[in-house]
C-alpha cells in the first residue's frame, strides 16, 4: 500500500448515513448475498439437487497488462483478520447508533477484491462498506456512500473503486479474500488519507 495524498477534512460539515440494503452499491461492486441477487443472476441446480448455484455473480478481474511496469500477476487467496478500532467509533448524541470516523480510503487499479466473512451469524450486521466515487484520480470524498453488510455477505469492489479498509462491526472477523496482486506496491494499492476524517452515522447498533 502506497500513500498518495493527505487531505484535509476540518471544513467538511456534513456526515454519511450509512444505509441498510444493498440497492445502490452496484455502481461499485457486487453484494454477493442469495436473496439479494437470485432474482437478477442465472440459477441451475447442482449437487445432485441438493443446492442451487447463482452463476458468475462477481468478477474477478485482472488487469495488471495495463500497469506501467509490465509485472505479471498472480491470483491469491489471503485471509485477513479485521479487528473492531474502538478509538474510531463514538455514540450518537440523540442515542440512536454510532459514529465512525473514516480516515482513509484505498484503491487496486488493476484488480476486483473480494472479502468473503467468516464465522458471522447470517442475520448479525457484520461490517460496514464505505465507498466512494473517483474524481480526477482521487476519491470524491464529498460523495462517500456506506452500507451495513450482514454476516451472510461477501463484497466485491470493482477495479480502481475507492474503498476503506474493513469495518468489522462487534467482534474480530476473519474474511478470505480473493484478488490479482503483482509485486510492485504502488500497482496494487494506493491510500489517501482525511484528517480529522469523515463521520459515517451508523444507526441501530
Amino acid at each position: 500500500m502506497v500513500k498518495i495524498l493527505d487531505v484535509d477534512t476540518s471544513k467538511l460539515a456534513k456526515h454519511v448515513e450509512c444505509q441498510r440494503g444493498y440497492e445502490g452499491y452496484e455502481k461499485y461492486g457486487v453484494a454477493m448475498n442469495v436473496d439479494h441477487l437470485r432474482n437478477s443472476v442465472n440459477i441451475d441446480d447442482a449437487n445432485q439437487g441438493s443446492a442451487i448455484k447463482l452463476k458468475q455473480v462477481a468478477p474477478c478481474i485482472n488487469e495488471y497488462s495495463k500497469a506501467p511496469s509490465g509485472h505479471k500477476a498472480t491470483t491469491n487467496w489471503n485471509i485477513f483478520r479485521s479487528s473492531v478500532i474502538e478509538s474510531k467509533w463514538t455514540n450518537s448524541e440523540d442515542g440512536n447508533g454510532k459514529f465512525y470516523n473514516l480516515t482513509v480510503l484505498e484503491k487496486h487499479p488493476y484488480s476486483t477484491q473480494t472479502f468473503v466473512p467468516m464465522g458471522r451469524l447470517s442475520d448479525e450486521d457484520a461490517y460496514i462498506v464505505n465507498v466512494a466515487p473517483d474524481k480526477d484520480g482521487q476519491p470524491d470524498y464529498e460523495k462517500v456512500e456506506s452500507y451495513v453488510f450482514k454476516g451472510n455477505t461477501a463484497v466485491t469492489y470493482n477495479v480502481n473503486t475507492w474503498h476503506s479498509p474493513m469495518v468489522v462491526l462487534g467482534k474480530t472477523t476473519d474474511f478470505c479474500v480473493v484478488t490479482n496482486e503483482n509485486d510492485v506496491d504502488e500497482e496494487n494499492c494506493v491510500e489517501v488519507f482525511y484528517n480529522p476524517g469523515i463521520k459515517i452515522h451508523v444507526r441501530g447498533l
